[in-house]
Parts: structure tokens; sequence; C-alpha cells
């Protein structure tokens, strides 16, 4: 163990004054683990209960301001609200004269690249998009988990290398982007992600109608074993009943879901649909049995109760498909890679926030509930 005293970095030189405008769960953590690096956070905005106990959580004695105010103070904004939120924004800064010469603006939507800056560019600031793939609680342990976090970002050329210092400042991996692919890119994440918590939800609610007690730790060996297999093989890693061609299996799992989870069905039969497909193409589902499988899921999809065809263990050997992991992560993402910070704060043209005030849940706040538990301020 490292005993060597490691030094403070209050008592670093800053390198640049930091400021954040939305403090939901992504920028209060960037700018942390910026301080970390010797920067200093000067200035946050943040309206709610829940931002305020976010700001001073992650960034103690840093006073909350107007967006104006905030990027008066700093040399590096972090302008971590909603994507839907952004443009205005950033459009409302720029006309207010908040933007100033040499400013480095730096957003974390995964949509968007840098041209959504533009009006701030035109004002002279240094545009910079820098979108964490990663999974935010709103809380310290978000700084640690920026370790390795991979960045995509965007930015003009002569700014890469900033970007990307800025990126690996706060323990990151920069992965470039081009603007015209950041919808894509968004989309990946959001596919893998956010899905996946609700795909392991549904998987939950069920095992415990089926009569599970702990389904959380029945998942969490086969979920993680899932999710390394996929990382490490691809579509390779497929298994379970539709791989295999088990219609009759599969038409029984959609006769269960009908009766007893009626709105995982469409969920269910997507991914069958998807997984046959993927399952066909990489030869792991033999095409003899893909035509009875895949009339179960079109009969799923109109409503059909067909019979489930008897098991036809003779037509193939079946002894090197043993039903393994399903590829499903166990991660307790709560945002979902959007990684878009979900600032508890919608912005006008004119960069000031309405007065409804949100939480990272979505629930308006202004009626004095905090978030989904409802505590009263």
């Amino acid at each position: 163990m490292n005993t060597t005293p490691q030094p403070d970095p209050r008592d670093r030189p800053a390198r640049l004054t930091v400021g954040v405008v939305g403090a939901g769960r992504v920028g209060p953590a960037l700018a942390a683990s910026l301080q970390l690096a010797g920067h200093r956070p000067v200035a946050v905005s943040g309206v709610s209960d829940a931002s305020r106990r976010r700001a001073a959580a992650l960034l103690p004695d840093v006073p909350l301001m107007r967006p104006a105010e905030v990027l008066q103070r700093a040399e590096l904004v972090l302008l971590t609200v909603p994507d839907d939120a952004l443009p205005g924004l950033v459009t409302g800064l720029a006309e207010t004269g908040a933007v100033r010469p040499g400013q480095l603006l730096v957003h974390t939507s995964g949509r968007y690249g840098a041209r959504v800056l533009d009006p701030a560019l035109r004002a002279g600031a240094l545009p910079l998009a820098l979108h964490p793939a990663m999974t935010f609680t709103g809380t310290p342990v978000d700084v640690q988990r920026l370790a390795g976090c991979s960045f995509g970002v965007t930015a003009p050329e002569e700014l890469r290398l900033a970007a990307e210092a800025l990126v690996i400042e706060m323990g990151g991996e920069p992965e470039w982007i081009a603007e015209d692919k950041r919808p894509l890119y968004h989309a990946a994440l959001a596919l893998g992600a956010n899905h996946l918590v609700t795909l392991v939800a549904q998987s939950m609610e069920l095992l415990r109608t089926a009569g599970v007690e702990a389904p959380d730790r029945m998942l969490g060996p086969l979920l993680g074993a899932s999710l390394d297999n996929a990382l490490r093989s691809g579509d390779a890693a497929l298994t379970g009943p539709v791989a295999r061609g088990d219609a009759g299996t599969v038409a029984a799992h959609i006769v269960e879901l009908r009766a007893h989870a009626p709105q995982a069905v469409a969920g269910y039969l997507a991914m069958a649909r998807a997984t046959a497909d993927r399952a066909l193409d990489h030869g792991l589902l033999k095409a003899e049995l893909a035509e009875d499988l895949l009339g179960v899921l079109a009969d799923g999809t109109d409503g059909g109760n067909r019979t489930a065809p008897e098991d036809r263990t003779d037509r193939t050997d079946r002894t090197d498909r043993i039903d393994g992991p399903d590829g499903i992560d166990d991660s307790d993402r709560i945002d979902g890679p959007d990684g878009i910070d979900d600032s508890d704060r919608v912005y006008g043209a004119d960069g000031i926030g309405s007065d409804r005030i949100d939480d990272s849940d979505g629930t308006d706040d202004s009626d004095g509930t905090d978030g989904p538990g409802g505590d009263a301020r």
C-alpha cells in the first residue's frame, strides 16, 4: 500500500476556472473530476432541492448562480442539460451576450456534435462535444466511474487535442466521433444500455411472479457472464431457444407472457425476431428449424394461440447447444448511456429556466415533492 502523502488538488495552481450550467447527474461529477485534475470549479446553476444537494455533495462551497453569471465567472463551461433544451440554451446565451470570446464551451449531449454550439462559436467561444458513455447516479461514486470511461468526442480539428486532453484529465478515454455520426452513435448506446434496464427489470418481475424470492441474486451471475461473453464473442455468444430453433419452447413462452405479463409480449417478440435473424446470419439457427420458429413469432404478433409443435429431438443433435448466458448486462444504470445530463431545469431561448423544475426522474418538483419518493421539502 502506498503511504506517500498525496498532494491536495487545492494546493496546485488552478489552470482553468470551471462552471456548470445544469446541476443534474452529469455536470457536478465532471466538474469534480476536473477539480481533481487541478482545475477550479467556481459556479454552478441549479434550482430544485435535488440539484442543490447534488452540487453540495460533489462541489462543496461552489456558489449557485444563474446561467449567465456562471459564464461570466468561468473559462471552461459545462453545458449539462437535456438534449432538447441544449439548442435553445446555447442560442439564448449567445444572443444575450453571456458568451465570451476564448471561452471553452463543452456540452455532454450524445445526440449532438459541435455544430449545436455554432451560435456560441460566432460569439467567439471554443466549442467541444464531450459525451461520457457512462451511467450517472448523482452521487460521488460517479467520479470514480469516470476512470476508464469512453467519451464520444467531437470538435473542430484545431480543438481536437484540447478536447482529448480534457477527457484524459477526467480519467476517460477519448473516442473521436464524426459530426454526422453522432445520432447513430447515440442510438447505439441507447439500444445497448437504456433498453437493457427495461429487459432486466421485466425479467426480475417475471421471476417474482414465478415464485423466485431473490431474482436479482439469480440473475446477477447469469447476466454478468452473458455480458462478458457478448463483449468477447459477439453473436457467437447467442444461446437459448431462439438460437436453437426450439419453436415449441418459444410458443410456450408467448402463452405464459400473454397470461401473466401481456405488456412484455411485444418486447419479447421483437427481441426474438432480431435474435433469430442474427442467429440465422451467423449459422447458429439451422434453416430447417427456422420456419416453425418464425411461424410461431408471426402468430404471436397476430395474437394467435398457435399450438406448440412437438419437440424434434431427432432432427438435430443439440448436445453441443447447452443453454447458457443470454447476453444481458446486469448493469445498475439509472440514466442510461444516453449519458445526457438529466438536469432538473428546462431552459428557454433566453437561457433562463422555466417555472417547471424537474428532477432526474422527470417529475415536476415545483409542488414541493422531490423525485419518485415524494419527500416533502
